[in-house]
């Protein structure tokens, strides 16, 4: 545990505390839930930092449009220098610090789906059905986001600390009963998903479950989409910042790469040319090659990304589907009356 983690896992029950509070206020009338005219989904959790969210995101983007529905992914973006409402639809890639790190990765990797940059999620919900017509809105990181109404709340952990014991907590575990579904993220086996599962189950008893991990679908070297397996026995220096970068290491280290050095940096850290510079120069005098992850790598300057290399990832489900999880907001031709919705 670093220290920052150990400083935020200090104030989680105040921070549980808060958030408590806030769900009570809506939950009670005194503060007004607005309506969506499309299903909404969340897609959230119960800890800070990372639990896989946005590669789920991702993955349900694509279920969805499989479905034959008109999905849009609303984000508030995280750590950006703007402010303003952005829509990214059918336009050149714009500028990672105006919409934010992850919105950027995620157009880049479903160029077909708008996504609406916006921290009032309200109003970006609007914008997307009005400008996009989005059948389908995909909220990321919105489990804490009582004003827009949710039809299906998905909360995902960590398969290997379901309850965020190690990692500091947005809210408290009983949380997790307002969950329409479970996702158990980066499970290693079936043996790790049912204890998980056994751990969660007593919080969530009627919250639907899916396990997921990661698969590494390429690595991206010069510009050029390889096999994964491209880094089969290749010296490299692991290039990271993002909130559970232990995992991008045991990826490498599946692939067969050897990791040589790791650099690490907080979550949503923005580089410096001087810095990312001075890793390429280390890694090329030695042999070895830089390797970060596809959200770290839409921050890297175009010059020095091109003597880098970055790792695809999907999330797949090793218990149950997206389908499945899917259902309630999906019926034949990908749309559906919303569904009930647990009480904030």
């Amino acid at each position: 545990m670093n220290v920052r983690d150990a400083v935020l896992i200090s104030f989680s029950g105040f921070l549980e505390l808060v958030n408590r509070a806030a769900c009570a206020g809506y939950r009670h009338g005194l503060l007004r839930v607005e309506h969506a005219s499309v299903p909404v989904i969340s897609v959230g959790n119960i800890t800070l930092g990372g639990t896989g969210k946005t590669p789920l995101v991702a993955a349900l983007a694509r279920t969805l449009l499989a479905a034959g529905a008109r999905p849009a992914v609303l984000t508030r973006g995280y750590r950006r220098r703007e402010k303003q409402p952005v829509l990214i639809w059918r336009q050149p890639a714009v500028a990672w610090e105006q919409v934010g790190d992850e919105p950027t990765l995620l157009a880049r990797s479903l160029p077909e789906v708008p996504i609406v940059v916006d921290p009032d999620r309200v109003r970006g919900a609007a914008t997307a059905v009005r400008e996009t017509g989005a059948t389908h809105v995909l909220l990321d990181d919105g489990f804490q986001h009582w004003r827009l109404h949710r039809d299906l709340d998905i909360v995902t952990v960590e398969a290997s600390d379901p309850l965020g014991a190690r990692v500091p907590r947005r809210e408290a575990p009983g949380a997790l009963g307002r969950a329409h579904a479970i996702v158990l993220s980066r499970a290693s086996d079936r043996t790790e998903v049912f204890a998980a599962m056994g751990v969660v189950g007593p919080y969530a008893p009627e919250a639907r479950v899916l396990a997921t991990t990661l698969a590494a679908r390429a690595v991206h070297v010069g510009g050029e989409r390889r096999p994964p397996e491209t880094l089969k026995g290749r010296d490299v220096i692991a290039l990271a910042g993002i909130a559970s970068p232990a995992g991008f290491v045991n990826s490498l280290g599946d692939l067969g790469a050897r990791p040589v050095e790791l650099r690490f940096f907080p979550d949503h850290h923005r580089y410096t040319r001087r810095e990312v510079s001075g890793i390429v120069q280390a890694a090329e005098a030695t042999g070895a090659l830089v390797v970060t992850t596809a959200k770290d790598f839409v921050k890297i300057p175009a010059d020095l990304a091109a003597r880098m290399a970055w790792l695809e990832v999907e999330a797949v489900p090793l218990w149950g589907s997206f389908a499945e999880l899917l259902a309630p907001v999906l019926g034949e031709g990908g749309l559906h009356p919303s569904v009930h919705s647990a009480s904030p």
